[in-house]
């Protein structure tokens, strides 16, 4: 994905987490990565609306 300014972020995952996250990748046929780049923009997409109100 392009962008115009390019932003890195650290989070921080618990093992029950990671367990989580590989399962799911695991059942919906997605790469963990891809997985993993969802939740954090479904995340961030919900920081900005609690930031909006």
């Amino acid at each position: 994905m392009a962008t115009d300014k390019f932003e890195h972020a650290t989070f921080y995952l618990t093992k029950n987490q990671v367990n989580d996250i590989k399962r799911l990748a695991r059942e919906n046929q997605i790469s963990r990565s891809a997985l993993v780049r969802m939740i954090i923009r479904e995340y961030l997409a919900r920081q900005e609306d609690n930031q909006a109100k």
